[in-house]
């Protein structure tokens, strides 16, 4: 009990201080939680505080002391900044909060061109991760193993203290092995007793298959119980799944979370009616790891500030975006976190919407900052990836997953989209949808093949692994369903006696 009690308060003189955690300390904290919800079933009174600070004016205070820390620590140790602020004649010492913006914003490019001069002098890679790149050129991002231990530790807490994940599950990752979400999310699965496998991008029907077949594990729920993959991916799934003719009893999840791409509403019902389990929107990227952000029930994303400082940025001017209007997310990740790869202020390239004064979030995350969900990227007719999905999605003779493309012409853009079969009652609902949604929309053009697009449409979906698998995977459309319901059945009835 004293142990518990001594390094509950170093995470908490850690997070105060904006300072080094002990690793250490994380990880025995994560063993006395899962004995904790092993012998009592529930977290205990207050056990929630581990992970955020109670109120706005201490977390004002406590963002402030570590920005200025970050600042500091960054413009010391990485050429890129050194560099810029020599340039600049700036004092890093005197940046705050309400100085921040004299600090020019990291693009992508910057970071893509030269990985290594954001890498600290004294810092001892362990891993480099990649970005899938469906955007451009992969973007590099170095960790060390503290970085990997803690967010691997912290998010460890965060599933079994907000997410309830708990030793009989199985969790079942379904995105790109050069993700560091797929070494995080493993090892946080596995620190909280729940059983983890990496069933990669493969061949949708050899996934399908996957989670329906009973697993014959001690100890563990009889099929795959937490599904994590990417919009594109879930889509793929849903679409393969809907020709099969499977059925939500053909699975045993309980929860399915989804992120690295725009979930839109249709996409996320139709998804929770297949396999019948809640569908969970996150927002996180491998640049800014660990922040990251929940949409809650009101559809908005919450971003919490204890793990790294957000603005929301008019995309042109890189000024404070105005309530109601497109901003684009830029992030400081704080170096108690990160002390491999460090920014400052790195545009995401993900659009946001501030939300209007009138809007205030009344719903289970109201005390975290929101947005609106991530919209995707913006077209020169101020379009976002949103509208578009928004629009497609709602037709289901449009195939998963959703591939289109945007010709901007003098008189407006004009919708290029792929669908099974191309019919004038198809493009007349969708243009009818597109004036109700008041979409700048001059035309809408379908096709049946995706090389007939103006351009190339790519998703994570795409991002295919392969496996040998695929030969079996064929003739899922013709595995006996019932007799797979009934295995399922017969395990799940032997565990419970």
């Amino acid at each position: 009990m004293f142990g518990t009690a001594a390094r509950q308060m170093g995470y908490a003189w850690s997070m105060l201080a904006g300072r080094r955690f002990r690793v250490k300390d994380v990880a025995a904290l994560v063993d006395d939680l899962r004995a904790t919800l092993e012998e009592f079933g529930s977290p205990g009174e207050g056990a929630g505080e581990m992970l955020t600070a109670p109120d706005p004016e201490m977390q004002r205070d406590l963002a402030a002391r570590r920005l200025r820390r970050t600042v500091r620590l960054t413009a010391r140790d990485t050429p890129y900044y050194r560099r810029w602020f020599e340039q600049h004649g700036i004092d890093p010492a005197s940046i705050t909060l309400d100085s921040l913006a004299s600090i020019e914003p990291t693009t992508k490019a910057a970071l893509r061109d030269l990985p290594s001069t954001f890498v600290a002098d004294r810092a001892r890679p362990a891993v480099l991760a990649q970005t899938t790149g469906t955007t451009g050129v992969p973007t590099m991002v170095w960790f060390s193993r503290y970085e990997i231990d803690l967010m691997s530790g912290m998010s460890a807490l965060a599933l079994m203290l907000a997410g309830g994940l708990r030793p009989e599950h199985v969790w079942a990752n379904c995105i790109t092995s050069r993700s560091i979400a797929q070494i995080l999310i493993e090892r946080a699965v596995t620190m909280t007793g729940a059983a983890f496998f990496h069933l990669g991008v493969v061949d949708p029907r050899a996934t399908l298959d996957r989670l329906a077949v009973p697993l014959h594990v001690p100890g563990k729920r009889p099929q795959v119980t937490h599904l994590n993959t990417t919009a594109s991916y879930l889509a793929a799934l849903v679409q393969e799944a809907e020709r099969g003719g499977w059925h939500a009893k053909d699975f045993g999840l309980e929860e399915i979370h989804s992120g690295g791409e725009v979930l839109t509403d249709a996409l996320k019902e139709r998804a929770e009616a297949m396999f019948g389990a809640p569908v969970l929107d996150g927002y996180s990227m491998t640049e800014i790891a660990p922040v990251g952000g929940q949409v809650c029930g009101q559809g908005h994303l919450h971003l919490p500030t204890d793990q790294g400082h957000v603005e929301v940025l008019d995309p042109e001017t890189f000024r404070p975006a105005a309530p109601g209007a497109h901003g684009v997310l830029v992030v400081t990740p704080y170096t108690m976190y990160r002390d491999t790869t460090l920014l400052l202020r790195y545009v995401t390239g993900d659009i946001v919407k501030v939300l209007p004064e009138s809007e205030t979030p009344a719903c289970e995350l109201a005390a975290v900052p929101a947005t609106s969900r991530v919209l995707g990227r913006l077209s020169p007719s101020s379009l976002t990836t949103r509208d578009v999905l928004d629009l497609l999605q709602a037709e289901h003779e449009i195939p998963l997953p959703t591939r289109y493309a945007l010709e901007e012409t003098r008189s407006g853009p004009v919708l290029h989209a792929v669908t099974g079969k191309v019919s004038r009652a198809l493009v007349s609902r969708l243009e009818e949808r597109a004036a109700e949604l008041k979409l700048p929309l001059r035309g809408i053009e379908l096709v049946d093949d995706p090389a007939d697009l103006p351009a190339l449409c790519r998703v994570r979906a795409d991002l295919r692994e392969h496996t040998f698998e695929q030969v079996t995977a064929t003739a899922s459309a013709r595995v006996d369903k019932p007799a797979l319901r009934a295995a399922a059945e017969a395990v799940a009835e032997i565990g419970v006696r």
